[in-house]
């Protein structure tokens, strides 16, 4: 399968393990008859793997074989990566997260799978703290009664809370905007009920460098974001913080004396980057200095996806407030970006634009290995035996699609 890939030349193979290919999951079911999926390729633990067929049983991969599918098999024109995780989704479909009904979540689920996600974090902004641990709880009950995949529907693997422990306000209302005393974080982990997965904060917050600790101790992923001060970055990131969210935006930047938020980023490889490219939140000249600098290891795209997501262009919202979606762009009253209408193969895309040459490995590095290492989630981004069917393609023309669970 000699095909080009955003132009670069066929891939090579990425420093990894050799693929396990024809042995069963443990507890294979022996003569039960197996849904195949039979791919050009597919990306196998570190390596392009050609002519590849993946068999799946009650949403799960059982075998993973070399070759044609023994059986009959549904022919898929491109190479199988682990299913993409998008963990910045704030609503899509005509949808916000913050309303917290199965209709509406549901609307938001299925709009994330159609843009080529398979996986996702349901997002809830800055809002007064009564108001957000209620959402917090309505989006947990709405997680907790789906105990199996739904068809066409992204999994929502948790929750993502952005703020309200932040600095830089953006379009969050920055009256709502508070420390991370313990008291409110317990709150927020306490709503959650362990299905908090990622908080972003700032770090000059008094108390963040603590309330990351708290954070991770948890179990929850922290990032660093909507920040101006360093004074307690290191601070933060000694305490076990691992990401910076949507580099660049609602942050102090690059300055050759002073810096800031972004600049650290980009050169502390301890921490991994969430970046929105949907040509609006990032100038390809800016995203491209991201690209070198952190490459597939530590790049995650996100699309920071609001209810305007999939959507026509007019009238939108984001956690209650009034937003517009033009030209691809969705920005507040007052012209600020609030959020995108961007899907993950948008995202895909974009980087493609950027980078001009990527390899099926880079995509599935930056949709899905990235992002569950972060999570701690050790059954997703790899395909693998035993690991959920939430299988994605790269098409020849670099197009991203989830296939169904």
């Amino acid at each position: 399968m000699d095909r080009l890939w955003f132009g670069c030349p066929p891939p090579g193979k990425r420093a990894g393990r050799k693929p396990v290919l024809g042995e069963p999951n443990e507890g294979n079911l022996g003569a039960v008859e197996l849904k195949w999926l039979q791919a050009d390729g597919a990306w196998l633990e570190g390596e392009l793997v050609h002519g590849v067929s993946v068999g799946i049983w009650e949403g799960r991969i059982e075998r993973i074989e070399r070759g044609p599918a023994p059986g009959q098999a549904r022919r898929v024109e491109g190479v199988l990566l682990p299913g993409a995780i998008d963990l910045q989704v704030n609503g899509a479909g005509g949808h916000g997260v913050e309303l917290g009904t199965p209709e509406a979540l549901d609307g938001v689920a299925r709009t994330v799978h159609a843009g080529g996600a398979s996986a996702f974090l349901p997002t809830l902004i800055t809002a007064p703290m009564p108001a957000l641990l209620e959402r917090i709880a309505a989006v947990a009950d709405w997680i907790e009664a789906r105990s199996e995949a739904v068809a066409g529907q992204a999994v929502a693997l948790g929750l993502h809370v952005e703020g309200p422990f932040l600095e830089a306000s953006g379009a969050h209302p920055e009256a709502d905007l508070v420390d991370p005393t313990p008291e409110r974080v317990d709150a927020i982990l306490e709503a959650g009920r362990g299905l908090i997965r990622l908080v972003t904060l700032a770090p000059d917050r008094p108390g963040a460098p603590e309330a990351v600790s708290r954070l991770v101790e948890a179990g929850v992923c922290v990032a660093i974001g909507h920040a101006h001060g360093t004074r307690q970055l290191e601070a933060c990131i000694e305490a076990g913080a691992s990401m910076v969210t949507h580099l660049f935006n609602a942050m102090s930047g690059l300055h050759h004396r002073e810096s800031g938020i972004a600049a650290h980023a980009l050169a502390d490889t301890r921490l991994c980057s969430s970046i929105i490219l949907d040509s609006h939140h990032v100038s390809r000249e800016a995203a491209l200095v991201a690209w070198r600098c952190l490459g597939p290891e530590r790049t995650v795209l996100v699309t920071d996806a609001v209810s305007a997501a999939g959507m026509p262009d007019g009238p939108h919202t984001l956690s209650g407030m009034p937003v517009e979606l033009r030209d691809g762009a969705v920005r507040d009253r007052d012209g600020r970006l609030a959020g995108s209408s961007l899907s993950m193969a948008g995202a895909v895309c974009g980087l493609g634009r950027v980078a001009g040459m990527l390899e099926p490995g880079d995509v599935a590095a930056v949709t899905s290995e990235n992002p569950a290492r972060l999570l701690g989630d050790r059954d997703r981004g790899q395909l693998r035996p035993g690991a959920p069917a939430e299988i994605a393609v790269l098409g020849p023309r670099g197009q991203l699609t989830a296939l169904l669970p």
